[in-house]
């Protein structure tokens, strides 16, 4: 028996409609699901949790903070920002700019803000710019890698 050319049409529609979903619908989820990870990143650090910040980043991450070495691996991550805890960074918050995914990547980039203490002693402002690639596991979606300058002072 021969299936009717209408069965075959509608296979063809259902199959273009679901290849041509919305890119700007897709980017919004990828942009919720970001900003939703780096929401527990700010609770923990808020927390003074440089363990937990670590496990956000995938096993093989690298971060590239200013002025220091790259850091490679989720304990090496973890000293860095417990390095900044220890310093006193705080008030740190973080805004996305764009994000946008492709397969198992996805980018981010953004504005920072925090304030840390100057050569003074006294706490300073501080606003910069940040850019992540972002890596889906089996856990979803993880830091991979990570870096992050500050603006000049005005």
């Amino acid at each position: 028996m021969r299936r009717t050319p209408t069965i075959s049409v509608t296979l063809i529609l259902l199959v273009a409609a679901v290849v041509s979903i919305d890119p700007a619908l897709a980017a919004d989820k990828v942009r919720t699901t970001l900003e939703r990870a780096n929401r527990a990143w700010l609770d923990a650090y808020a927390a003074h949790d440089s363990g937990k910040i670590a496990t956000l980043y995938a096993p093989d991450a690298a971060a590239f903070p200013p002025g220091m070495e790259r850091a490679n691996g989720r304990d090496a991550i973890r000293k860095v920002w417990q390095g900044f805890m220890d310093a006193g960074v705080t008030n740190v918050t973080l805004r996305t700019v764009e994000a946008e995914a492709h397969g198992s990547l996805a980018y981010e980039s953004g504005e920072f803000a925090l304030d840390a203490p100057g050569k003074d002693g006294k706490l300073g402002h501080v606003t910069g710019k940040y850019v992540v690639v972002w890596k889906r596991g089996k856990g979803g979606w993880q830091l991979y890698r990570d870096i992050w300058n500050e603006n000049p002072p005005h």
